[in-house]
């Protein structure tokens, strides 16, 4: 007869594949949460003590807070939080703690971040009388900027967008989109998408249902070549555009969804900078015409001039004597650009660039083998240098010609690639055919869209806990301004964060 230890690995594997094969979250969650129970996990959820992080501290602020909650003491609770609202109190946001239990991290810490959140609450709907609207809107403003934000950041990779696809719309239907997004290339596609849909069409399957206009009957091979009569590159990259994409300008587009979308693109000019183009930076540039910029592959398509709204409400170019192509050549992921105009501090990445996913290992792991990280980075480095020699060779023999390309390509390598949480495309779903937007059919598409789903469903109990505060703080924000202002309140959270 088998023993227990034995039938309990024999489960686990069944639970394994179980989360594998899931088709929702739901039932992923389900899967997972029985395995902790069978691992032993559960056990250690509801332990609070762990060399991981200060419990201690943790379970008094949390008391705290639920008896001044529980009492009805709104001044002492103002006061209580006027000390510090902390992502990473006593080391609780510890990418670590969510690498031992499956469906989530210590329960003490999920309860800690509820009480914030309520607590935070409490102090919005007090009545005038106990709290002044004035002293409201100053203790939400101060906490909004010390504990900062979280940006979702999107990665190019072309035709294997339809992983971002599956990420999105598993953040959008559990709630969990930043208010900042970013995106290059194929990542801005996406971001003009969030930026000019609303909450409610998103949760509508937008992102699972969503293709986009392409030529599917042509051999990609020959449309770069320029050797189909029907399509060219241009062609295809405009009529791609033009199926999804409205004319609004990043300004319409936040007033539309309160989101700032950034989109990334890179000059030509060799010594000229990036540019990370949103509703502060460039108000009345078209969001189209940014991503159009964004998605010119130097050598593929030619480089573009970016179009704005005038004062007539026409377009006319904008910044003329410039041409711009794809951003995720010189800044796949703006993260310090992000930091310094909208107070970003916590990052989310979705990664799908086919040329950065294979020297890139996620700082999360813990348990990575540190020789092979010691390998991928040795190899990225003798790539980095062998394109810099090959400019240069190439220069001196005068081919100056490639010099745009190995250049563009040795930034590409030449960047971080992950955040405090990552979303990876797996080696096991990625198919070279995929980034040229060529499908066998509609269903390796929907396996793409589920890949990235199934990569987010792991991460989500630590995206849910590192993002709800912020999150909160923008929505009672956004709710106070409307009061103090009569307005919408968005005015009053852009001013914020421009400042």
């Amino acid at each position: 007869m088998p023993s227990l230890a034995r039938r309990n690995d024999s489960t686990l594997r069944q639970l394994h594949k179980r989360m594998e094969a899931a088709t929702d979250y739901a039932a992923w969650l389900n899967a997972a949460m029985e395995h902790d129970r069978i691992s032993g996990m559960e056990r250690w959820r509801h332990k609070e003590d762990s060399s991981l992080y200060d419990s201690a501290e943790i379970r008094i602020r949390y008391d705290r807070l639920r008896n001044l909650i529980d009492g009805g003491r709104t001044h002492d609770l103002l006061y209580a939080l006027n000390e510090g609202i902390h992502g990473n109190m006593g080391g609780m946001g510890k990418s670590v703690l969510y690498n031992h239990a499956r469906a989530g991290t210590k329960v003490l810490i999920d309860e800690y971040v509820n009480v914030i959140v309520e607590a935070l609450h409490c102090i919005a709907d007090a009545p005038e009388s106990e709290i002044p609207l004035v002293e409201k809107v100053d203790f939400f403003r101060r906490a909004s900027h010390c504990y900062g934000r979280s940006a979702l950041m999107l990665s190019g990779g072309a035709g294997v967008i339809y992983f971002h696809h599956g990420v999105v719309q598993e953040l959008v239907n559990e709630s969990l989109l930043p208010h900042v997004l970013s995106g290059s290339s194929a990542g801005s596609w996406i971001c003009a998408q969030i930026g000019t849909h609303t909450d409610e069409q998103l949760r509508r399957g937008h992102f699972e249902q969503l293709r986009y206009d392409l030529p599917t009957h042509l051999n990609p091979f020959r449309v770069l070549a320029g050797r189909e009569e029907e399509a060219s590159p241009l062609t295809v990259k405009e009529g791609a555009i033009d199926s999804f994409c409205s004319d609004m300008t990043f300004q319409e587009a936040y007033e539309l969804t309160g989101r700032y979308i950034n989109v990334s693109i890179a000059p030509v000019e060799k010594h000229q900078n990036s540019r990370l183009l949103n509703a502060i930076t460039s108000p009345n540039v078209y969001i189209r015409s940014a991503i159009d910029a964004s998605s010119s592959i130097p050598g593929v398509v030619p480089p573009v001039t970016l179009y704005a709204k005038g004062a007539d409400g026409k377009p006319k170019p904008y910044l003329p004597s410039r041409k711009w192509v794809d951003g995720s050549f010189s800044e796949d992921l703006p993260a310090k650009r992000l930091a310094r105009l909208f107070g970003v501090n916590h990052y989310l990445v979705s990664l799908i660039n086919p040329l950065a996913v294979p020297f890139v290992n996620d700082p999360e792991i813990q348990r990575r083998k540190r020789l092979r990280d010691l390998v991928s980075r040795s190899g990225l480095n003798v790539v980095k240098e062998g394109l810099l020699h090959a400019e240069d060779y190439g220069s001196r023999l005068g081919a100056s010609f490639i010099s745009p390309a190995i250049l563009f390509s040795h930034a590409l390598l030449d960047q971080e690639y992950t955040g405090d949480i990552n979303i990876m495309l797996q080696k096991k779903d990625f198919r070279w055919m995929n980034v040229l937007f060529d499908y066998s059919d509609d269903s390796e598409i929907q396996d793409l869209i589920h890949a990235g789903k199934r990569a987010t469903w792991p991460r989500i109990a630590q995206i849910r806990n590192a993002t709800v505060i912020a999150r909160t703080l923008d929505g009672i924000l956004e709710r106070l301004d409307a009061l103090e202002f009569g307005q919408t309140g968005r005015k009053g959270r852009h001013m914020t964060a421009a400042t």
